[in-house]
């Protein structure tokens, strides 16, 4: 089994970060690309047998206008920490063919469905309410360059971060990030970083890991995570706090 993370740019010139663990939770690799065909060519070894592959970017978009329920429901159960969800319709270019992760998902032949019960399937997941849920926090960390954010701070979000992340090697759901020989130069890149686009070029792939991870424990602890909305109209999987996992449950089955 692997879990691969998906950190894709929306539009078809923007830089998507890469990330794949084993089963046992190892960290394989850590990259980034730009193409489609770049991105189709580093999944394609490691989505041939069984996989999940968590896209952090809309995977399905049937509507025309406005937001998808997904994205409201998110925004509503966790925008106190400042993790709602920006809108995505089929009036943005970016979707008119239904997007890029749609695009990627069906090269690939995944199934977007997160109740489906196939061995190759796809999953729209977001980190920042992911972040909040695993390590308990009451805000989002703030590692995205973002007005009155200076390089001090990003550097120190994401560096804690990456603190986080190591600290998963010992959870249930276990994260190796250390096995992978990338994670220790994403580290010294972001220590290093001297300005915020070398942040930016580290950032995507601690995205894509945090993807891959949501992946894992989606199948290792499914009662710690929850589907917002459905395969149909467009969803987000996440891991929920508790608080938020009973609230949801209550809505879902009360």
């Amino acid at each position: 089994m692997r879990y691969v993370g998906v950190d894709l740019a929306w539009g078809p010139v923007g830089i998507t970060g890469l990330a794949v663990l084993d089963e046992a939770g190892r960290l394989l690799d850590v990259t980034r690309r730009r193409t489609d065909e770049e991105v189709l060519d580093w999944l394609a070894p490691h989505v041939r047998g069984r996989c999940l592959v968590a896209f952090d970017a809309p995977l399905v978009v049937p509507n025309l206008t406005g937001q998808r329920r997904c994205e409201r429901l998110v925004t509503e159960h966790f925008g106190r920490f400042h993790a709602g969800c920006h809108p995505s319709n089929r009036s943005n270019p970016a979707f008119a063919d239904g997007g890029r992760a749609a695009r990627l998902a069906r090269a690939l032949s995944l199934d977007p469905d997160p109740a489906s019960p196939t061995a190759r399937r796809a999953l729209e997941v977001y980190p920042h309410p992911a972040i909040v849920s695993l390590f308990g926090l009451d805000r989002i960390l703030q590692y995205k360059a973002r007005p009155g954010r200076d390089l001090a701070h990003l550097r120190a979000e994401l560096l804690r971060l990456l603190d986080l992340l190591d600290g998963l090697a010992g959870a249930g759901v276990s994260l190796d990030a250390a096995a992978a020989p990338q994670w220790a130069a994403v580290r010294t890149a972001v220590e290093g970083a001297t300005t915020k686009a070398a942040l930016k070029r580290v950032e995507d792939g601690v995205d894509a890991v945090v993807c891959a991870y949501v992946a894992r424990y989606a199948v290792h602890a499914p009662e710690r995570v929850r589907v917002f909305g459905t395969a149909a109209e467009g969803f987000i999987l996440t891991p929920v706090t508790d608080e938020i996992g009973r609230r949801v449950q209550l809505v879902t089955h009360g």
